[in-house]
């Protein structure tokens, strides 16, 4: 299978599960008995462990095999999902579930993303004419998600995402192999890494991103749904925030080449902050429309310019473990600090809730800032 098919069905079929898991899976919790505080600390919990599956999967994928690394993760998450069909609303067992599935599940699309930036590189391909494959996948199974929850009920989510789990584990064979870059000397891979002002600062305002989002994705289906939106509306919101994300990624890398990796970041930090601002004050269509148009920056244009960074600030050995830390730091510990509190003011309502999440995206802001400073000064590379 051709390497750029190969990568562009990964990102699809990856994201094509996504799009059924975050706007659906709360409502699936809450339908089986779960309250908004179980819901957060399960989400919470989720994005914690993505603290400790990444960082452990990279260094072993930058001392052997990062291929075999990816192979074994994408097959152990179709497996670590089974045991979801077997949940009732017992807290304890949903929190074992959920820790188990996402120790395997947070680490085969990074593995992949080192590769994917090394494969562009040596051929010369867009990023974001790729990475827009798992965007659409996403669109269409958050639309119809919606439909299928409508017909079938929420139960139906199960068995969406086993075909979509067991066909991605099935791509994985597939992929391309990485070039090998042996560590030189005695130092292990990212060692030095964190010695650098600018990585340091760069990694807290993903951390404040992500927190940012912990609202969003946690709790904006259940938001929305308590206003009086269905199924099908919620899923055609979510679909309209990832159609504007295509649309950015089939230019993300003239907007690079324009602003700059540092800018992008930074301008895409303001968008949230209006963003989540505009949910604090409307649940109305325009307002939620004009807020879903602005996931082109926080989500779409933040990815392209943190993953491009990542992968400028890394050693060559260091490729996969600078970008497993990145995903520790903001999907693990920022989007799951995020999803936490989120889970503790769902029920003081969305002008707190997203006020506070305003908030964070403005101390991420102020980071990014310090981490232009800093790269202005000082090498990105060992």
């Amino acid at each position: 299978m051709p390497h750029y098919l190969a990568l562009s069905a990964f990102y699809g079929l990856f994201f094509a599960a996504l799009g059924v898991w975050l706007p659906f899976w709360p409502l699936y919790l809450k339908e089986i008995g779960f309250e908004a505080q179980a819901i957060g600390l399960a989400a919470a919990l989720g994005q914690g462990i993505k603290v400790l599956g990444p960082p452990l999967w990279g260094h072993l994928a930058d001392r052997g095999s990062r291929h075999r690394v990816t192979v074994f993760t994408s097959f152990a998450t179709l497996l670590a999902f089974v045991p979801f069909f077997f949940m009732d609303n017992s807290l304890p067992f949903l929190l074992i579930a959920i820790a188990f599935y996402n120790f395997f599940h947070s680490s085969p699309m990074i593995l992949v993303e080192a590769t994917t930036m090394e494969v562009v590189e040596r051929e010369g391909w867009n990023y974001g004419r790729i990475r827009l494959w798992g965007s659409l996948g996403f669109i269409v199974c958050s639309n119809t998600m919606g439909w299928v929850v409508g017909w079938w009920g929420l139960s139906s989510l199960l068995w969406t995402m086993l075909l979509l789990l067991g066909s991605h584990a099935l791509l994985s064979l597939f992929l391309p192999r990485p070039t090998r870059h042996p560590p030189s000397g005695t130092h292990p891979p990212g060692s030095g890494l964190f010695h650098r002002p600018g990585v340091r600062w760069f990694y807290l305002s993903t951390l404040f991103m992500q927190f940012s989002h912990g609202a969003y994705y946690g709790f904006m289906s259940l938001h929305l749904a308590a206003n009086g939106y269905s199924p099908t509306a919620i899923g055609a919101l979510w679909g309209v925030g990832v159609v504007a994300e295509v649309v950015l990624l089939i230019y993300a890398r003239d907007l690079v080449a324009r602003l700059g990796v540092g800018r992008l970041l930074s301008f895409s930090l303001l968008m949230a902050v209006l963003r989540w601002g505009l949910f604090s004050l409307t649940v109305s269509w325009p307002g939620l429309v004009l807020g879903q148009l602005l996931h082109a920056f926080t989500f779409g244009a933040f990815h392209v310019s943190g993953v491009r960074r990542t992968f400028e600030m890394a050693p060559l050995h260091s490729r996969t473990t600078a970008q497993t830390w990145y995903s520790a730091f903001s999907y693990g510990l920022g989007g799951g600090l995020g999803l936490m509190l989120a889970g503790q003011l769902f029920s003081l309502g969305s002008t707190l809730l997203f006020g506070v999440m305003a908030a964070a995206a403005s101390l991420g802001w102020l980071a990014s800032q310090r981490s232009i400073h800093c790269f202005a000064q000082e090498p990105l590379k060992e």
